[in-house]
């Protein structure tokens, strides 16, 4: 009895570690622990894996774009149905750049959901393609429901629609992971560099696209001046480049960037479906408290169609006083929009945030910040077979030519060359593990059984650990340098709802307009006031899963 007890005093302790009464409790960093997982195949298009509208030229064969939308978007159709929204014609400026540029295309190899597919085998791989087209869809149905409110010409309308479709152009591989390896310092308060942010190159390829579609100098073969379509459709695209650039602040802008945008409306269906597979998997997700306040699919698009037939134009402030139209919800959307916001964190952070996605991510960005520093520091010939494009890309000076080729897997295929080539060793050893799906493991500091944030004391304990057991040719490198790539340190809060910034703003049955914030306060809603006092607060360390602490 004894020995059975030092047994399972001893395997307590490989779960959990105490100092300073804050607990170290190892979470589940790796993706080959349930062998008897059998991924489920479905006919879905969400995955991204190549389907069959991917190839080049397809687009030939399609008298009409929306059999193209319709194929794009075959996983969402009954979703769609159910919430109101028909695929209709689009414009030929839109068929085009959907169907026929390379700029716009290239997202079909950008994952959403960065390594989520990695973490959970049924996960499917939604791409910023799909996403794309699907905020483009909602986007189109808000606007031409709301025409009639809108005072706008045909061409802001139009241009408001492309705006939803062309907004994420400048995502980079596996979209924000290689915005977050990059930052400078890393962390919290860390600055995007410009090669790698997706608004800046967002920016940048909307110009290119734009000559690529008007401009008629350099072809001898083509007319050289514009038709009245042509004018037009110069027009519609000029307008949605200005919408995007920020400077102008309308109900436009209003349905593009804020609380409660139709980008957000379009990741809360995509992202839902997302998470599916996280719940399918993994028990202890799915046994979580908070989690269990999670909105099912179909009430996701119940909520998602009230929202919508919910929005109203209006023109005067809280105190009746006449001010710049804008965006409000009419209070019959009131418990639909609450719900949205705490599915939308909940998604967010206990879901798409997991242990496992963010050990796949982290190992990933070590991978990146070694290779680029080998690049930057003209070691280039360490890094063994290495793509030209990819050199250009770490160091940081591609142009916009060659920043539209680098995709998900152009960044996959890198690493299994390294992997094999490579004679850095830290580089070697973590493109191994990559490959292998031998991800860094993930574990939790809390207190009392809830996130608290370690002491320097513990941190260092962890790092000498790390130092001292490490049993690889690493070992040659100085301390600082293994802890840089093999433990990190990751902190995250967040609020699903601020209401320090521009709220949602409710329209009552009474015709009066109020703070979203306040209208919980004064009706006393419980899941309401649940959403002003939730916060999501994690602390995590990150280290090789051979490192037991």
């Amino acid at each position: 009895m004894e020995k059975k007890t030092e047994q399972l005093e001893k395997k307590s302790h490989k779960d959990k570690v105490s100092l300073s009464g804050i607990s170290i409790v190892k979470k589940n960093g790796k993706t080959d622990n349930n062998e008897s997982v059998i991924p489920n195949i479905k006919p879905t298009n969400v995955e991204g894996h190549y389907p069959r509208f991917m190839l080049h030229g397809a687009w030939n064969f399609l008298q009409a774009d929306i059999r193209e939308l319709s194929v794009i978007l075959e996983s969402f159709l009954p979703h769609l149905e159910k919430i109101g929204i028909s695929l209709n014609q689009t414009s030929n400026l839109t068929k085009e750049i959907i169907t026929g540029t390379e700029i716009f295309r290239r997202l079909k190899g950008i994952s959403q959901v960065e390594l989520l597919p990695f973490a959970f085998k049924q996960v499917p791989w939604y791409t910023r393609y799909t996403h794309s087209c699907l905020t483009y869809v909602f986007g189109e149905h808000i606007i031409s429901k709301l025409k009639p409110q809108l005072n706008f010409s045909n061409t802001e309308l139009e241009a408001a629609k492309l705006c939803f479709l062309i907004h994420d152009l400048g995502h980079g591989p596996f979209s924000h992971l290689t915005e977050r390896a990059f930052k400078r310092p890393r962390g919290r308060g860390g600055k995007i560099p410009r090669e790698y942010d997706h608004e800046h190159w967002t920016k940048i390829l909307l110009s290119e696209l734009k000559d690529q579609l008007f401009d008629i100098d350099g072809n001898p073969y083509m007319h050289k001046s514009l038709s009245k379509e042509e004018k037009f459709n110069l027009e519609v695209f000029s307008s949605a480049t200005q919408i995007l650039s920020k400077d102008e602040n309308n109900i436009l802008s209003q349905l593009l960037s804020s609380q409660i945008d139709l980008d957000r409306l379009s990741n809360y269906l995509g992202d839902r479906i997302v998470v599916d597979g996280v719940l399918e998997e993994e028990e202890d997700t799915s046994t979580n408290k908070i989690v269990k306040l999670l909105s099912s699919t179909n009430e996701v698009v119940e909520n998602i169609k009230r929202i919508m037939n919910s929005f109203i134009v209006l023109d005067k402030d809280e105190h009746n006083n006449k001010c710049k139209p804008y965006m409000g919800i009419h209070e019959d959307a009131a418990t639909p929009v609450i719900h949205y916001l705490l599915d939308r964190h909940l998604i967010r952070y206990y879901l798409l945030k997991h242990y496992r996605r963010e050990s796949a991510n982290n190992l990933l960005e070590k991978i990146l910040l070694r290779a680029q520093y080998l690049v930057r520091n003209n070691e280039i010939g360490a890094l063994g077979k290495t793509d030209l494009l990819v050199q250009t890309w770490l160091f940081g000076n591609h142009t916009e030519a060659e920043f539209v080729e680098m995709d998900d897997q152009l960044v996959f295929n890198q690493i299994r060359k390294w992997s094999k080539h490579t004679n850095d060793p830290i580089l070697k050893d973590l493109t191994l593990r990559f490959t292998a799906h031998n991800f860094f493991c993930a574990y939790s500091c809390e207190k009392n059984g809830k996130p608290s944030k370690p002491p320097k004391e513990l941190i260092e304990h962890i790092k000498d650990k790390i130092n001292n057991e490490f049993n690889t040719d690493i070992t040659m490198y100085s301390k600082e340098l293994i802890t840089e790539y093999y433990f990190t340190f990751e902190e995250t809060t967040s609020k699903p709802y601020h209401t320090n910034k521009d709220e949602v703003i409710i329209y009552t049955n009474e015709k009066k307009i109020i703070k979203l914030s306040e209208y919980i306060k004064q009706t006393k809603n419980e899941l309401g006031e649940l959403l002003l006092d939730n916060e999501f607060e994690r602390y995590m360390l990150i280290l090789p899963p051979e490192i037991e602490i």
